[in-house]
């Protein structure tokens, strides 16, 4: 049975998720996010590292001028402790330059998962992931494969 405190977690999360995608309220991040939270993301397309943030704010406006109907669904929310993971889809229509690729019209449709630990009633660790694989196929664009 799930404890109060990791309900209330879980609700954090669901509360980023109507601020910032919902309401594309990006000046959130200072309320849901501790000063110091732990940001371990990797901007694909330049391998900029997001550390902190003011850096996970101009990520999400770099989303949202792109995909100005930037949405989210949620398909499974799970916690335990302080540790918070969704799983989700994105969707969006590709309507600004997104990491130098002019708008295409197209709607993108990729699926992503976010993790999250909780202290205090602050986010303050955050990765997240999305298909940005399958995210630029959708736009045109071939992606190099490696041998």
């Amino acid at each position: 049975m799930a404890t109060t405190e990791t309900e209330a977690n879980k609700d954090l999360v669901r509360r980023e998720s109507v601020e910032l995608t919902e309401n594309k309220n990006v000046d959130a991040v200072d309320d849901l996010y501790a000063e110091d939270v732990r940001v371990r993301l990797t901007r694909t397309g330049t391998d900029d590292l997001v550390v902190s943030r003011e850096d996970v704010k101009s990520l999400y406006r770099e989303w949202f001028s792109a995909f100005p109907d930037l949405a989210e669904v949620s398909h499974a929310l799970v916690a335990e402790g302080d540790e918070v993971m969704e799983y989700v889809t994105v969707t969006g229509t590709h309507e600004g330059t997104f990491r130098g690729i002019e708008p295409t019209g197209t709607r993108i449709e990729v699926d992503g998962y976010h993790y999250r630990r909780v202290e205090d009633g602050k986010i303050t660790e955050m990765a997240s992931m999305v298909g940005m694989t399958s995210l630029f196929s959708q736009l045109g664009v071939d992606v190099p494969i490696e041998d």
